[in-house]
């Protein structure tokens, strides 16, 4: 085990399984050379994405996750598998770190279901989608309810 003072403490805790902010914060206040943060990176605890721009894991860009999603196809595919009346899918990933989106899906399809089984229907539409983005906002109605909602 490493001693207390050691430079390679903080690698072991990493390799236990700390959080990705935490993993970054530890590699940033407690490396000392540069040249000790390449075998961290090999390890695992933080990724790397071309020439040399490095982000906390689970905080990387859309584009890193080689599938592209766009409101655009959430809202057909959405729109589509849940017969739905109406869709707005709105792309808030904008000022954050990695693929977000705020839902609003209006379908006869959650008729007399409550709210959780109804979000279950939405990620079970999405779930090849879900894994690649990082925040997921949905708000469900049915259609009655939509209409009472435009009407305030």
């Amino acid at each position: 085990m490493a001693s207390a003072k050691s430079p390679d403490r903080w690698k072991a805790r990493l390799l236990e399984g700390g959080s990705a902010a935490l993993t970054y914060a530890l590699v940033r206040a407690e490396v000392s050379f540069p040249a000790e943060v390449a075998p961290v990176r090999l390890q695992g605890s933080v990724a790397s994405v071309g020439a040399g721009v490095v982000f906390p894991l689970g905080c990387r860009p859309s584009w890193t996750t080689g599938m592209e999603l766009s409101a655009e196809y959430l809202r057909e595919k959405l729109q589509r598998d849940l017969e739905a009346e109406h869709v707005e899918v709105e792309d808030t990933t904008l000022n954050r770190c990695a693929c977000s989106f705020r839902v609003l899906v209006v379908s006869a399809k959650f008729e007399g279901k409550p709210l959780l089984q109804r979000h279950r229907l939405v990620n079970a539409c999405l779930a090849e989608e879900l894994p690649h983005i990082h925040a997921f906002e949905q708000k469900t109605l049915t259609p009655e309810q939509w209409a009472r909602e435009r009407q305030k």
